[in-house]
């Protein structure tokens, strides 16, 4: 066997580069694994992170909402940004190396994300709240009104999907799921964009939402499981897709 042959068969493409938000959320973990900031800690405001790191506002901005999402900091309109602790948070990174190995998988992915999603659609449609409802439905307007901007579009997008696991009132799948997506906004995130970056899919993507709001204000279990599978399932391949091309 040749040098090239060997090559393409035993060496895995190497992932593209991480998106500035992406990187600078590494660095602000890495300064809380290093002790630099410990729980309770004030971050900088935006303008002098992004000043001191010299970037963005606007990677700053996304860097904070990827790392509130995972719980590893907590914003409020008045304080800003704070370091809190949560106990999965340490399992992100090496889930993400994983991730980074095994990126060509999708489907391993997705299927977890099934099991879960699945799973909590269906609790969710049991112990909904008007108030839950009402919040999921808010999701899904932020998600509509951020379809020009494709960064914007993903984040709501992924904040929706843990809202309805949220509506499960079970923390541990809460827990489990917010690290799931924040390992897979860092590794297919530029899959995930360029799948969103389609305005009919956007908007294909609402009405499915608003379907499986409707499924779960109606307590159908059975039709909230469908509509969540056939959602994950579509967005599976769509990354699949871009992965191939890659």
């Amino acid at each position: 066997m040749n040098l090239e042959v060997a090559t393409k068969n035993n060496l895995k493409r190497a992932p593209a580069p991480k998106p500035v938000y992406m990187q600078v959320a590494q660095q602000i973990r890495d300064l809380i694994k290093a002790g630099a900031l410990a729980p309770g800690d004030q971050l900088l405001p935006e303008r002098e992170l992004a000043d001191s790191l010299g970037v963005s506002r606007t990677s700053v901005r996304q860097a904070l909402a990827t790392l509130e999402g995972s719980g590893v900091i907590e914003i409020t309109p008045r304080d800003g940004a704070y370091v809190r602790q949560r106990s999965l948070e340490s399992v992100v990174e090496p889930l993400t190396e994983i991730l980074y190995q095994e990126r060509s998988q999708v489907d391993h992915l997705f299927e977890v994300r099934r099991i879960i999603e699945t799973q909590a659609v269906c609790l969710a449609a049991g112990r909904r709240t008007t108030a839950d409802l009402e919040r999921l439905r808010e999701l899904n307007r932020r998600f509509a009104a951020g379809l020009d901007d494709r960064d914007r579009a993903y984040e709501a997008n992924r904040q929706f999907h843990l809202g309805i696991v949220e509506t499960a009132k079970n923390p541990l799948l809460t827990e489990i799921m917010g690290t799931i997506l924040t390992a897979t906004v860092e590794v297919y995130a530029s899959a995930r964009r360029e799948s969103l970056s389609n305005t009919s899919n956007l908007s294909k993507f609402v009405a499915e939402h608003d379907e499986i709001i409707q499924a779960i204000a109606s307590r159908d279990e059975e039709l909230s499981t469908k509509l969540s599978t056939q959602h994950i399932d579509d967005a599976r391949r769509r990354v699949e897709i871009v992965i191939q091309r890659e």
